[in-house]
């Protein structure tokens, strides 16, 4: 058991040297300055002031700020002299059930505002919606797909199976684009993206441009992907610029 635990605390040593290496002005924190050289202090010294301070950032970020400094010093001391951990068995199962306990409360705190956050999203984007359906121009299907022709080509409209080109814009409902093509037209098969696009692009034919408003559940849904939060509608203008019929 002490084998294991000298372990552990070697690998906090090793994490100190690492935070060390790769601090820079950001991560010391531009608030908190360092301190002006006295012209006294050691190489030495100094080494072990930006150690302390990238582990107390290291702590602040794990959320285990409110550990008892002295305790923190001493194991600290212990660890790089190479002894072994002043506990008992007693003691380190307490600490074991605590840091479980904290990444526990800390996992459920971070879900809940991942939740709220994508409940928010989802009253916002239901509420894009139910507006934008109302606007002159604006055609609705039994899905919830949202749809505006920008410009309509008389011709043969897309099927499920078949592999389309497209040039394409996705815009978020504030207007910030997070994705368009580029100087080539994209293609893909239509079974092979989001629904929004299988099913809005059955309406369009070669030379049709096209404003899709997606719903949630015809884009990413809850799901966070990229750029995009949870529950986000999205905006995509779409020119269709080629079909290719799939095999019979």
């Amino acid at each position: 058991m002490k084998s294991v635990d000298r372990k552990v605390f070697k690998n906090i040593k090793i994490a100190l040297v690492g935070c060390a290496l790769v601090a820079s002005p950001l991560a010391l924190g531009e608030a908190s300055p360092a301190p002006q050289a006295t012209g006294s202090a050691t190489l030495e010294q100094e080494l072990g002031y930006y150690y302390g301070y990238s582990f107390g950032n290291m702590l602040k970020q794990s959320q285990s700020s409110d550990v008892d400094l002295e305790s923190l010093l001493t194991g600290l001391k212990d660890a790089v002299a190479d002894q072994p951990p002043a506990l008992d068995g007693d003691a380190r199962a307490r600490m074991y059930d605590v840091i479980r306990q904290r990444q526990a409360a800390a996992r459920a705190e971070q879900e809940q505002a991942v939740a709220m956050q994508a409940q928010a999203a989802l009253e916002a984007s239901s509420a894009f919606l139910a507006e934008n359906a109302a606007r002159e121009g604006v055609s609705v299907t039994a899905s919830g797909l949202q749809y505006e022709v920008i410009e309509d080509v008389a011709g043969e409209t897309a099927g499920a199976s078949d592999v389309v080109s497209v040039n394409y814009r996705g815009t978020f409902v504030n207007g910030e684009v997070f994705d368009q093509s580029a100087d080539t037209p994209v293609t893909f098969g239509l079974q092979q993206v989001i629904p929004g696009w299988t099913e809005g692009l059955q309406l369009m034919s070669p030379g049709d441009r096209f404003r899709f408003f997606l719903p949630p559940d015809l884009a990413y849904g809850a799901a966070s992907v990229g750029k995009i939060p949870p529950n986000s509608a999205l905006i995509f203008d779409v020119e269709l610029v080629s079909v290719e019929r799939a095999e019979p």
